[in-house]
């Protein structure tokens, strides 16, 4: 089993990103955040920013009341949903939502947007059985991990080729076959984006390195170590979305399995249980 390639210093990840187009940070994205870091935040004004995009507010409305986040009342309107769900839940969704606006190009990207958000919504669940992760971060990870995926299937004709061929290789880790064919992986491009869009570093590090399974040795960096649980839980919801979507497991999952079983203490008596609660959860996604 592969242990994947070392994870890149700063510069190489600037020579990984070198001359693929990472969109900027949207505008609401970059309003939403300096308001909620204000001291003297304004729910007020949060419901404004959200409420100026249509479709934005529907996006939010729409997850809000999903079963991921498991609210005690629906909510009708988005000022409802700020003192239910908190700003830190909200920026992540428009994130989400600003992340799909963001990545246009000449291919449709349907079935990887839909893949992504049910990831995201299932990661969120799955804290209510694990703790120390956050739901919003759950969330914000099990959403933008593979964003560079989106990224690099606009930036490469062929690149849907490599997702197959890195899909079915048990022998590489995933970025090591992107980098082998487009010198660059989608890892450290979701990385960098999520660096520039200013989410928070924990997700940026395990977006980095959520291909790495020397992430899961008993000697690994501490910073890395504290990325386990995230990471752990967006491979198995990952796993569960597959199955789901397209009754399949890929490599990836194959390869990191043993690591996230064991380091969320999960038996296969556990994981058949987890399956068939993530599946009822995604027939209503």
């Amino acid at each position: 089993m592969n242990t994947a390639m070392p994870t890149p210093a700063p510069t190489e990840i600037e020579r990984l990103v070198k001359g693929i187009g990472i969109p900027p940070r949207p505008e609401v994205l970059t309003r939403l955040q300096k308001e909620i870091d204000s001291p003297n935040m304004s729910l007020s004004v949060v419901g404004q920013i959200i409420n100026g995009d249509v479709a934005l507010a529907a996006s939010v409305m729409k997850v809000a009341n999903s079963p991921a986040f498991g609210l005690s009342r629906k909510v009708s309107t988005v000022q409802q949903a700020i003192p239910v769900l908190g700003s830190r839940v909200l920026s992540s969704l428009v994130a989400g939502f600003a992340l799909r606006s963001s990545i246009n190009g000449p291919v449709r990207l349907d079935r990887f947007w839909d893949s992504s958000i049910r990831v995201a919504q299932l990661a969120a669940r799955l804290t209510k059985e694990f703790r120390g992760v956050a739901a919003d971060h759950a969330y914000t990870f099990g959403l933008f991990h593979d964003c560079g995926i989106a990224v690099l299937l606009q930036r490469f004709p062929d690149y849907r080729e490599t997702l197959q061929l890195a899909n079915a290789d048990g022998d590489r880790s995933f970025t090591e076959v992107e980098e082998a064919r487009h010198a660059t992986h989608h890892a450290a491009i979701g990385c960098f984006l999520t660096r520039s869009w200013g989410l928070a570093e924990d997700i940026s590090r395990a977006t980095l390195i959520h291909h790495d399974l020397s992430i899961f040795a008993p000697d690994a960096e501490t910073e890395d170590a504290r990325c386990r649980s995230l990471i752990s839980l967006a491979a198995l919801s990952d796993c569960f979305v597959n199955a789901f979507m397209r009754m399949s497991e890929d490599a990836s999952w194959l390869q990191i399995r043993p690591h996230v079983l064991q380091h969320l203490n999960v038996d296969e008596s556990d994981f058949h249980d987890l399956r068939e609660m993530a599946f009822d959860l995604l027939e209503n996604v």
